[in-house]
């Protein structure tokens, strides 16, 4: 029996750690109440687990609704069902449950997709709540100061319009078996809750990456979004996002400080940073300290940033810990699909650390030098910016270069007084191509002297 509880004791704190809380105007954790209105049908049949060959069989099952009384202790508690378990729009219910918050010193509100919106086997159609849920957060808001809404779904739901109207939204997944005590031990403040979104709550669906692409044409789909997914669409689009990934809110408040983290080492040898994180609030909570890389400058397309370590770390109040966090070759290299590897570059690169992918407490700069001997990609259809970034091509092409930029102005005439800016034009030209305008200018075939200057490049790189 010892060891059933001890068991059932540590899932759910497992599942708390994982819930989000993401929004909470001074409702929660809840006190000085005398009756509460639960609402939603998911208070009373816990959404656990996802739709065809995920069902399981748990050992055990929580009740949010059952759970909440265990906790509230004196606290009256009043269920309204709120809505169906299809997608079927009954005002009845609405009405109902109305009733039931308005003689209610706080609503808490249960919302969960229904297997026609969200299971395996078909997409969603939608990121919102079901027409039904909407309707019911509206009513209820419009009788009721205090609400809370608890969301259970597998991944993002869109919240707007009705986010204005409630105070708190404790997101909580597909809970598991012990969700339902981890939902209530988090809103009467038994936990702080830790958890932080491990993906991006667009304000619509328009907004995602996969949205032009998706579910594609003709049985094929272009995944166009390529390395762009997540945060990092976001960021390259510099598009505002209802909830960042990385984003979770506390009862407590936490600050960074004192960053140490080396200003130069190699790509084998990575590096650790430090930091120390400090509970500025008067309560125990788990922060989770997020690392994120930039690469200031790279031969092929980056992402603004990248996530590329992470810790948690448990505070009393008052306390500070310090933190130290690995990054390693991989945190700095990228994937180059003309070397067929993963490779890193020498350069500057920022390191972010925040408590979200948009809340940078710290950064830094430092400079990475990499040990990587690559073989020379330099062909007769390399370009000229192709040619300066390598930097075995770019040794072998420098004594070439003033004199051939000099020929092509010639060449160009005027072009430069009418503030055109010749360099540019002929950065991503093939040097092949660029010679020939000047062939007159050599001796020989302008093929034989590029073959020349990649027979020296080749030579070095070797």
């Amino acid at each position: 029996h010892d060891a059933h509880q001890a068991a059932g004791a540590q899932q759910r704190e497992i599942a708390a750690e994982g819930m989000v809380l993401l929004k909470n105007d001074g409702v929660l954790p809840i006190k000085g109440a005398d009756r509460i209105a639960v609402i939603g049908l998911s208070a009373e049949m816990p959404y656990y687990q996802g739709g065809g060959s995920s069902h399981i069989n748990p050992t055990r099952l929580d009740v949010p609704l059952a759970e909440l009384r265990k906790a509230a202790g004196d606290i009256q508690l009043d269920f309204a069902q709120g809505y169906l378990a299809t997608d079927t729009f009954d005002q009845d219910l609405i009405d109902e449950a109305v009733i039931t918050a308005k003689s209610a010193d706080l609503a808490l509100l249960f919302l969960a997709l229904p297997p026609s919106k969200e299971s395996e086997g078909y997409d969603r159609p939608d990121l919102a709540l079901t027409a039904q849920q909407i309707a019911l957060i509206e009513a209820v808001a419009d009788v009721q100061l205090k609400i809370v809404v608890v969301i259970n779904s597998g991944s993002a739901v869109t919240v707007q319009p009705w986010l204005e109207k409630v105070d708190g939204l404790l997101q909580a997944w597909m809970m598991g078996q012990a969700g339902g005590g981890a939902i209530a031990d988090i809103l009467f403040g038994k936990v702080t809750p830790s958890g932080k979104l491990a993906e991006t709550f667009p304000l619509r669906l328009e907004d995602t990456p996969a949205y032009i692409n998706f579910p594609g044409d003709a049985g094929k789909v272009h995944y166009g979004e390529g390395l762009y997914v997540g945060y990092r669409y976001y960021d390259e689009k510099k598009i505002p996002v209802q909830y960042p990934f990385g984003f979770g809110l506390s009862y407590t408040t936490f600050a960074y400080n004192n960053l140490q983290i080396p200003k130069a080492f190699t790509d084998i040898d990575g590096l650790t940073i430090s930091l120390d994180v400090i509970n500025t609030g008067d309560l125990a909570g788990m922060e989770a300290v997020q690392v994120y890389v930039h690469d200031r400058e790279a031969t092929l397309s980056r992402p603004f940033k990248e996530l590329k370590g992470f810790a948690k770390v448990a505070l009393e109040p008052g306390e500070t810990k310090t933190v130290s966090i690995p990054l390693d070759f991989r945190a700095f290299a990228f994937y180059h699909p003309s070397y067929h590897t993963w490779i890193t570059e020498d350069g500057e690169f920022d390191i972010l650390i925040g408590a979200s992918s948009e809340d940078i407490r710290l950064e830094a700069t430092v400079e990475m030098s990499s040990t990587l001997k690559l073989p020379c990609l330099l062909d007769r259809e390399s370009t000229l910016r192709e040619w300066l970034t390598d930097p075995r091509g770019y040794e072998v092409l420098k004594p070439l270069l003033e004199e051939m930029q000099s020929r092509f102005e010639q060449v160009m005439g005027d072009e430069e007084g009418m503030g055109l800016d010749p360099m540019a034009m002929i950065i991503d030209m093939s040097l092949t191509s660029i010679l020939m305008f000047q062939q007159a200018a050599y001796s020989r075939p302008v093929e034989n002297i590029v073959d020349d200057l990649l027979e020296k490049a080749h030579a070095v790189a070797a």
